[in-house]
């Protein structure tokens, strides 16, 4: 009977091989030299000549040791301009989140790479907005990627509309155009399902976006279905920041129905899946609307914990807005508890970031914080002053929800008083800041 024959290696593997040779050469080591301090000589001799496969952690050890890339090792120098490029567009999406600025000459090196490759070209152009858009220059992010729109059009590239028009929606959301926001939301779904990439990261973030519109409009039973296809999706394609964040939007939903058992059970599944999710900016924004909801539904300690964990994540974070944001909703929960002189000491905490970092919004909420801190302590006039200013800056950064919650609060607390007059004044401002549209930053 014949013997039979060893398979034949791959054409890829034995290219790996002699590429590893060749860097092991250039760089004056020996197999043995290569091996240490976790392999052995026989495994990279069998490795050079194309006879083992190696695992990426190897791999990755191994490109260390060779002060090479992976990609040095495994492409053609042909494939070499994308993966690039693609890498580099990683890079500067990680040192954006890091609150990092410098990221232009990255995107710049991007662009002289990929001048032949139209969907690079599109790729780093929703880099572009994004990065603007998390560094709260939405307006800006809101023109490029309009610009983007017309040119994806232009070249046919129909897996890029649903993801840039989402993101437009996103934006309108932001500067309180709900009308837009949910007109883009509804063309983005369309477009992701005729391109059948509705169950790609990106359309389950535009399906949750229409869950929390729907549950805001009232339509809380259609919202807990589009979720529970959302948390299906993330479910099976291992997502669990993605079906946390389903989670904590059918807590919404059922808080609005006034289901709290089931928004509770809700919260329970949304803390289980944000514990299989690596530290992330995302992390923390989820952390902070988790937190939000547990307090909506009671749960003050819960909420004191995630904003907690939210706070370790940020801490060495150089994006003084987000740390301050994460104080912001600590001092909250912290007054919520009664632990009064804590919530004092967060909210100046946040105050001091935001000296720097200005951001109107946070410097309000936090100015609110403490007024109802120190109302609690029994100090008004501290209180009424913390209050006023507070008002003056959502009037002046136009964040009518915010100002339309804390005259009337303010109006309120002066009619305890009996400060009619001033009262009247505020309260009549909270009903025309109701009237005048809901934007809440």
């Amino acid at each position: 009977m014949a013997e039979s024959k060893p398979a034949k290696a791959p054409v890829w593997l034995k290219r790996l091989g002699n590429r590893i040779r060749q860097v092991r050469r250039i760089r004056g080591l020996t197999q043995t030299d290569l091996a240490q301090p976790s392999l052995t000589k026989s495994f990279i001799s069998l490795l050079e000549s194309g006879r083992t496969y190696p695992s990426v952690g190897t791999l990755v050890a191994l490109a260390h040791r060779l002060q090479t890339s992976l990609a040095l090792l495994l492409l053609e120098d042909a494939d070499l301009p994308r993966e690039t490029t693609l890498t580099l567009l990683n890079l500067s999406r990680a040192l954006a989140a890091r609150g990092l600025d410098s990221v232009d000459d990255l995107l710049a090196a991007a662009e002289a790479l990929s001048t032949q490759a139209d969907d690079l070209r599109a790729e780093i152009i929703l880099t572009r907005g994004d990065i603007a858009a998390a560094q709260g220059r939405v307006t800006e992010a809101g023109k490029i990627l309009t610009d983007a729109l017309s040119w994806v059009r232009k070249r046919r590239l129909r897996a890029y509309e649903p993801r840039i028009i989402a993101r437009l929606a996103l934006y309108a959301q932001q500067q309180g155009d709900t009308g837009a926001a949910r007109t883009h939301l509804e063309e983005a779904l369309n477009q992701f399902r005729a391109t059948r990439t509705l169950r790609s990261v990106d359309g389950c973030d535009a399906m949750l976006a229409y869950a929390g519109m729907l549950t805001e409009g009232g339509r809380p039973a259609r919202a807990l279905r589009v979720l529970l296809d959302v948390a299906r999706v993330a479910e099976r394609q291992d997502l669990p920041l993605i079906r946390g964040r389903a989670y904590i939007g059918m807590a919404r939903a059922h808080l609005q129905a006034g289901r709290a058992h089931d928004a509770s059970d809700a919260l329970r599944h949304a803390k289980d899946a944000l514990e299989d999710v690596t530290d992330s900016v995302e992390l923390v924004r989820t952390l902070r609307a988790l937190a939000d909801l547990q307090t909506a539904a009671g749960h003050h300690q819960d909420a004191h914990a995630s904003l907690q964990q939210a706070v370790r994540l940020v801490e060495k974070s150089p994006d003084a807005r987000l740390r301050a944001a994460v104080l912001a909703d600590l001092a909250r929960v912290l007054a919520q508890l009664n632990k009064y002189d804590d919530a004092l000491r967060a909210a100046r905490a946040g105050l001091d970031l935001l000296r720097a970092h200005p951001d109107a919004h946070q410097r309000g909420r936090l100015l609110v914080t403490m007024a109802r801190v120190t109302r609690a302590l029994k100090r008004p006039k501290q209180a009424v002053e913390h209050f006023r200013d507070a008002i003056a800056i959502f009037k002046k950064s136009r964040h009518q929800a915010d100002l339309a919650e804390t005259a009337r609060e303010l109006g309120m607390y002066l009619k305890e008083r009996g400060e009619n007059a001033d009262a009247a004044e505020y309260l009549a401002m909270a009903i025309t800041a109701e009237r005048s549209g809901p934007r809440r930053g």
